[in-house]
Order: C-alpha cells, then sequence, then structure tokens
C-alpha cells in the first residue's frame, strides 16, 4: 500500500500490560496523546470514536 492511500483520521485501541485499554487518535495526519484506561476494548473504541466525531463537527463548523 502507498502511502497517499493510507488514512489520515483512525482510533487506534491498544491494550497495556495490566490489561487495561487505551486508544490513540490520529486525525488529518496528527497523532493525539493515548487516553484511557478503559475496562474493555469496546469502551475505548466508543469514547475514541466519539471524540473523533467531535474533532469533525468541529471542523465542519469552521468551514460554514
Amino acid at each position: 500500500m502507498t502511502a497517499d492511500k493510507d488514512p489520515t483520521t483512525k482510533v487506534t485501541v491498544e491494550k497495556d500490560s495490566k490489561g487495561r485499554y487505551f486508544f490513540a487518535l490520529t486525525y488529518r495526519g496528527v497523532t493525539y496523546p493515548v487516553n484511557g484506561p478503559f475496562a474493555n476494548p469496546l469502551q475505548a473504541a466508543a469514547a475514541g470514536q466519539a471524540v473523533l466525531k467531535g474533532l469533525e463537527a468541529q471542523a465542519k463548523h469552521r468551514q460554514s
């Protein structure tokens, strides 16, 4: 896969050595700090998607 086809916006869920879950957010090529901990990967992914949705809404609001 070439670099131009890689997503510039994504939520990545990670598990630490203690079994806790965290999410890392990359939005428009900028990686934001890891957030958490969460009890399970679904909670971490949902929180990451909520933050991403907020960032997208903020960007859309700025364009109008």
